[in-house]
C-alpha cells in the first residue's frame, strides 16, 4: 500500500490538475470543430442559394451587392456566435470540476470541494485537516476512473460536420464538373459582372428604359409585347408566361398569346402579347419562356393628362356695354353671339403638346397644334388659345401629351353655344280699357319693358282697320336701361275715329343690338278694340254692373247659409252611451257625431272654407267695379257723382270687408276649431264668430243697397238719355219739315 502524502491545501494534486486541463482542451477543440463546420455550412449554403437565385432571376448588380453584404453579416454572426463568443468564455478549474461532478456522481462533490478549498486556503483552515485530506484522497481515487468522452454530446457536432462536408464536396464537384457555370457564377457574384447566364431562349421586352421602368396612364389598358429571338440555334418557347405582383402584394401569372408560329431562321422574332386591362396601380413583373427570364420590369401608373381648370376670358360686343369677364368652364358654355374668347387652361401636370380640333365640320375638323418642347423649360402646365368672334355653336376637343409621354385617354370637350340676342320683353297691358272704346278714349299702357343689354326705344304701334301701321313714341326715353317700368297713354280722340271701326293697338320696343340684323324689336300683346258710341258703351257697362250685382246677391245668400251652418254647431263634449262596465264616458276631444249626424269639426271646417270663398269672390266683385270706374274715366263718359258712387259706395266698402272683416272671422273660426271640446271657451268663441258673421252680412247688405241705388240712378240717366234723344229727334224732324216748307214756298 502506498504511503499517503500529507494534505496540502495550497496545491491541487497533479492528477486532478491534469484531469481538468484535459477536459478544458477537449472543450476548446469541440468549439473549433463546431464553429468551423458552421462557417463551411454558411459559405456552401450561400453558394448554392445564390447559384439558384442568380440562374433563375439574374438579379441586378445592386441586389447581388446586397446579397454579399448579407452573407458577410451572416458569416460574421456565425464566427462570433459559434467561435469567438465561446472561445472567450473563461474555463476555470471550478467550472471543469462542476462538469465532471455533474456527469460522474461517484465523486460526491469531493472534486469540487478540493478545487474550491485549494483556491481559498484561508477558508480551508476553518475545517478539520483530516477530513479535508480524506476528501482530497477520495477525489484522487475516482479521478482514474473518469472517461472524458462521456461528458460530450457529439451528435450535433457530427451532423454539422457531415452537412459541411456534404455541401463542400458538392461545391467542389460542381466547380470541377461545371467549371463554365461556376465561372459565370463567380464573375457575376464575386466580381459583380453584368454577364448573363447562357440561355437557349432569348426574350426581349421593348418599351422600357435601362432601369426596366415604363409609365402608363391610370385606368388604361396596356399591351405587353415580348419578342423571342428566332435566329438559328435558338429555342422558341411554346409558352411565354408573365408573372406579376401588384402594389398590395397580390401575385398572378398569365400565359401570353402567341402571334402566329415562326420557325427558327424564318423571321427575326416570334411575338407574344398580353393586355393588362384597366391598370389602376403599379405592377412589377417579369416574363419567362423556355430557359430565359426577362425582368424585373416596373410599370408605373401616372395620372392621364387632363385639364384641371379652364377659364374663358370674354370680350363682349360693344352694344352690350359690358366689360371683359372671366368665366369658369362648367358644362355647356352659353355666350352671346359676337363674343371674342380667349381660353385659359391649366393641366394637372406639365405638357409638351396640345392638339385642338375644331369640330365645326366633323368630317374634316380644323386642327391646331401647340408645342411646348421648344420652350425654355421644355414643358408647361398652362396654355391659352384664342377663338375669333363667336358666330355660331362651336365644339373644341383638347388632346394633351405630357412629359411622361402619356397622351390623354379622351379628349377634353369644350362646347360653346352662341346665344342669339332676344328681342326685348314687353310685358305691357291696357289698363282700365275693355274690348270697346269711344272715339274720345284714352288708352293707358302700364307694365315693364326689359332687355338683357338695354332698351333703346319704346313706342305705340297702332292702325285702324286695314290702314298702314303708325307709331307714336313714348314720352319717356329708355336711355339704354335693362329694365324700365312704363306708364303712358295713347289719345284716341286725335285719331278722329268713327263708330264701327276697329283699332289695333300694341306697344313695341327695340334693343341696342348692333350686329347683323339688329336691332331686335319686341311686341306686347296685341289688342283689337271696337269703336262704339258713348251710349253703347254705357249700356255695356250697365249690363256688367247688373251681372255683378246678381253675383253679389248670390254671395250674400251663400254667406247667410254659412252663418246658419255655424249657428248649428254643437260645442262641448258628447256623452257616450254606457260601455260594458256600465260606466258612461265623457272625454275631451271626442270625435263622435253630434245630433244631426255631422261632426262639429267638419262643420267648422266647412264654414271656414265657405268664408274663404266668399271673401275671395267679394274681392273679385270689388276689383270688377274698380275696372268699370276706370273704363268710364278712360273713355271720358264718367261723371263725378257716378265715380263717387262706384268707389265710395261699392268698391271701397267691398275691399274693406274682404281684407279686414273676413280675415278676423277666419281667425275666430280657427280658434273655435281648437276649442270644440271645451264647454267653457267654445260657446264664447262661437258667439263671437256669429257676431262677426252678422256684422259682415250687415255691411254686405248695405253695399247691395248702394248697388240698387246705382242701378236706379243708371235707369234715371237712361230715361234722361232717352228723353234727350227723343227731343233731338223731334228737333231734327222739325228742321226737316221747315226745310221742306221753305222749298215748297220757293217753288
Amino acid at each position: 500500500m502506498a504511503t499517503q502524502a500529507p494534505y496540502n491545501s495550497n496545491h491541487l494534486e497533479p492528477a486532478l490538475e491534469s484531469l481538468l486541463a484535459r477536459l478544458r482542451r477537449r472543450i476548446r477543440s469541440y468549439i473549433w470543430a463546431d464553429g468551423l463546420a458552421m462557417v463551411l455550412v454558411v459559405l456552401a449554403g450561400a453558394f448554392w442559394i445564390s447559384l439558384a437565385v442568380d440562374w433563375l432571376f439574374e438579379p441586378p448588380r445592386l441586389l447581388r451587392i446586397a446579397a454579399q453584404v448579407a452573407l458577410a453579416g451572416a458569416l460574421a454572426y456565425v464566427i462570433f456566435r459559434f467561435l469567438l463568443e465561446r472561445l472567450l468564455v473563461r474555463l476555470s478549474n471550478r467550472n471543469m470540476a462542476l462538469l465532471v461532478e455533474r456527469r460522474f456522481g461517484a465523486f460526491r462533490d469531493s472534486l469540487l470541494t478540493a478545487v474550491e478549498l485549494t483556491q481559498d486556503p484561508d477558508h480551508a483552515a476553518e475545517f478539520n485537516a483530516d477530513m479535508l485530506a480524506l476528501t482530497h484522497r477520495d477525489a484522487l481515487n475516482h479521478a482514474n476512473d473518469v472517461d472524458l468522452s462521456r461528458i460530450f454530446n457529439v451528435a450535433p457536432l457530427a451532423r454539422r460536420v457531415s452537412l459541411a462536408v456534404a455541401l463542400s464536396a458538392a461545391l467542389v464537384v460542381f466547380g470541377v464538373g461545371a467549371s463554365s457555370a461556376f465561372g459565370t457564377w463567380a464573375r457575376r457574384n464575386l466580381l459583380l459582372s453584368d454577364e448573363l447566364w447562357p440561355r437557349a431562349t432569348r426574350l426581349l421586352v421593348e418599351g422600357f428604359n435601362e432601369q426596366g421602368d415604363a409609365k402608363i396612364a391610370r385606368g388604361s389598358d396596356w399591351n405587353l409585347v415580348v419578342k423571342a429571338d428566332a435566329a438559328l440555334g435558338r429555342d422558341i418557347p411554346e409558352i411565354v408566361q408573365v408573372r406579376y405582383t401588384t402594389l398590395d402584394g397580390a401575385r398572378g401569372r398569365e400565359n401570353m398569346s402567341r402571334e402566329g408560329v415562326v420557325a427558327p431562321g424564318e423571321a427575326p422574332f416570334q411575338n407574344y402579347s398580353h393586355t393588362f386591362k384597366g391598370v389602376l396601380a403599379p405592377l412589377d413583373f417579369f416574363v419567362k419562356g423556355g430557359d430565359d427570364r426577362a425582368g424585373p420590369f416596373h410599370l408605373e401608373v401616372v395620372d392621364s393628362p387632363t385639364i384641371s381648370r379652364m377659364t374663358l376670358h370674354c370680350e363682349y360686343p360693344p352694344y352690350m356695354h359690358r366689360g371683359p369677364r372671366d368665366l369658369p368652364v362648367a358644362g355647356l358654355m352659353q355666350l352671346p353671339r359676337g363674343t371674342e374668347i380667349t381660353i385659359l387652361a391649366e393641366a394637372n401636370k406639365p405638357l409638351v403638346s396640345v392638339q385642338i380640333d375644331d369640330m365645326a365640320d366633323e368630317n374634316s375638323p380644323l386642327t391646331h397644334q401647340l408645342n411646348f418642347a421648344n420652350e425654355p423649360a421644355g414643358a408647361q402646365q398652362s396654355f391659352s388659345f384664342s377663338v375669333p368672334r363667336l358666330a355660331g355653336d362651336k365644339t373644341l376637343l383638347f388632346t394633351l401629351r405630357d412629359v411622361d409621354g402619356i397622351r390623354s385617354r379622351e379628349a377634353v370637350r369644350l362646347s360653346l353655344s352662341a346665344i342669339v340676342d332676344e328681342p326685348p320683353q314687353v310685358n305691357v297691358q291696357l289698363k282700365g280699357i275693355g274690348t270697346a272704346i269711344t272715339a274720345q278714349a284714352r288708352l293707358p299702357a302700364a307694365g315693364e319693358v326689359s332687355d338683357d343689354y338695354g332698351v333703346e326705344k319704346i313706342w305705340f304701334d297702332y292702325h285702324v282697320d286695314e290702314s298702314p301701321a303708325r307709331q307714336q313714341p313714348f314720352a319717356a326715353e329708355p336711355d339704354g336701361v335693362e329694365k324700365l317700368a312704363v306708364a303712358d297713354a295713347l289719345e284716341v280722340r286725335d285719331l278722329k275715329l268713327e263708330p264701327k271701326q276697329k283699332l289695333h293697338w300694341a306697344v313695341q320696343a327695340a334693343d341696342t343690338f348692333a350686329l347683323d340684323g339688329g336691332p331686335n324689336v319686341g311686341t306686347s300683346q296685341r289688342y283689337v278694340l271696337d269703336v262704339v258710341t258713348p251710349e253703347q258703351l254705357r249700356s255695356m257697362l250697365e249690363a256688367r254692373e247688373l251681372m255683378l250685382r246678381r253675383r253679389f246677391e248670390t254671395i250674400v245668400e251663400e254667406l247667410t247659409e254659412t252663418r246658419g251652418l255655424l249657428a248649428s254647431v254643437v260645442t262641448g263634449p258628447v256623452k257616450k252611451p254606457e260601455g260594458g262596465d256600465g260606466k258612461p264616458a265623457t272625454e275631451p276631444g271626442d270625435t263622435e257625431a253630434r245630433p244631426g249626424g255631422i261632426q262639429p269639426s267638419v262643420q267648422v271646417e266647412r264654414v271656414r272654407q265657405n268664408g274663404e270663398r266668399s271673401a275671395h269672390e267679394t274681392l273679385q266683385v270689388a276689383v270688377a267695379f274698380d275696372e268699370i270706374r276706370e273704363e268710364m274715366i278712360n273713355n271720358r263718359i264718367d261723371t263725378e257723382e257716378l265715380k263717387t258712387r262706384l268707389k265710395e259706395g261699392v268698391a271701397g266698402p267691398l275691399k274693406r270687408i274682404a281684407s279686414t272683416m273676413f280675415p278676423k272671422w277666419e281667425e275666430q273660426l280657427k280658434q273655435l276649431a281648437t276649442q270644440l271640446a271645451d264647454p267653457q271657451a267654445a260657446p264664447a268663441t262661437q258667439a263671437a264668430a256669429l257676431a262677426q258673421a252678422d256684422a259682415i252680412l250687415i255691411e254686405m247688405r248695405q253695399v247691395l243697397d248702394k248697388m240698387l241705388e246705382l242701378e236706379t240712378f243708371n235707369e234715371v240717366l237712361d230715361m234722361l238719355r232717352q228723353v234727350i234723344s227723343a227731343q233731338e229727334k223731334v228737333n231734327s224732324e222739325t228742321k226737316q219739315k221747315q226745310k221742306q216748307k221753305l222749298r215748297d214756298l220757293t217753288e
